[in-house]
């Protein structure tokens, strides 16, 4: 059950009898996370909310004990949006295999989960548990080595990684969703994961912002501008992603976000993905034939499968909605832009 705020989700067994709230759960949130099962069957209960706020998903999970099973990417939130996931086990134990790692979590534990390889999951009591999706951005900025990070676990009851444990355990998902303020959303942000940089690296991994001053080896600086070239060539396909231009290239889809975050100047592959396509219906705009077109026209054309999104994100760069811009470009796209609605 969604939340009037676009920002927050909520579901819950709730809505339908004990009995049947497995089923229920199985059909609602399996298809997401992947094959599911649990002691409980016949008394199942569980509620998840989630909040996407400033780069992260905050996902809040409890109720009654469960398994999880997924043999390709997470679709809860997206790897491609969020490759990386923060997982705290709240109460009770928990079981994770990933990459033929058993990791064992006591309460306020954590472990970082790699969003594209294949996971299983057990509750040995119940389902209480924080987990933080990492967007691409975040990633390439606080955690450039995350990819040797993964199956480690980080004990809650010492050094930074407890501190960052229990900043989680007092943190009220209701309170988290009544914060309005793109400030204070970003500075909870930049509060959790420093702290889980500074964990990283109280455990013997290097995780400090920086990736960009690493140096960019030859081959993957050629990479990334023949990868370039291929955005260019196809930004307006509205279904292309970070997993057909791997594709495209025979490389994994690690390895196409690698390339952007040491080669790409700070651009994730998605930023410049989006980049391409807002220049080029700024192009369009610029043009009495683009003038001409429906605003929802125009993002079609330049890749953009929603149109109000296409409006959101060129407000933001260009200072103004895509018909203001069109009616600023002279008197033909003044006369034209009158069917940009």
């Amino acid at each position: 059950m969604a939340e009037t705020d676009s920002r927050i989700q909520r579901f819950h067994t709730g809505m339908v009898s004990r009995k049947d709230g497995f089923a229920f759960w199985a059909d609602e949130i399996g298809p997401h996370v992947g094959s599911l099962d649990s002691p409980e069957r016949t008394d199942f209960q569980q509620e998840l909310t989630i909040v996407d706020t400033a780069g992260l998903a905050f996902m809040r999970v409890h109720g009654s004990g469960a398994s999880i099973e997924r043999k390709g990417p997470s679709q809860l939130m997206g790897a491609e949006v969020y490759p990386y996931h923060l997982l705290l086990k709240l109460d009770g134990g928990l079981a994770i295999s990933e990459q033929r790692q058993r990791i064992e979590l006591g309460a306020g534990d954590m472990v970082l989960i790699d969003s594209w390889q294949p996971l299983r999951l057990r509750s040995t009591e119940l389902t209480n548990s924080w987990t933080l999706g990492l967007s691409e951005a975040v990633v390439n900025r606080w955690l450039p080595h995350a990819d040797q990070t993964t199956d480690l676990r980080l004990a809650g009851g010492k050094g930074w990684a407890g501190m960052l444990s229990g900043y989680l355990r007092a943190l009220d998902v209701d309170h988290l969703c009544s914060i309005q303020s793109p400030a204070e959303r970003q500075l909870l942000g930049e509060h959790l994961m420093s702290m889980l940089s500074f964990a990283l690296e109280q455990n013997g991994l290097s995780a400090q912002p920086g990736a960009l001053g690493e140096p960019v080896s030859p081959r993957d600086g050629d990479l990334h501008a023949r990868m370039r070239a291929w955005i260019r060539d196809h930004h307006a396909d509205t279904e292309i992603d970070a997993q057909k231009l791997a594709v495209s290239f025979n490389v994994s889809v690690r390895y196409v976000h690698k390339v952007f975050a040491k080669a790409g100047r700070g651009m994730t592959f998605l930023e410049t993905l989006q980049g391409d396509r807002l220049e080029a219906a700024a192009r369009m705009l610029r043009s009495a034939a683009g003038a001409r077109k429906f605003v929802a026209q125009v993002a079609y054309d330049c890749g953009f499968a929603d149109p109000a999104y296409f409006g959101l994100v060129f407000r933001k760069k260009y200072g103004c909605t895509p018909r203001t811009f069109a009616l600023q470009q002279g008197p033909v796209a003044e006369d034209s832009a009158l069917l940009l609605r």
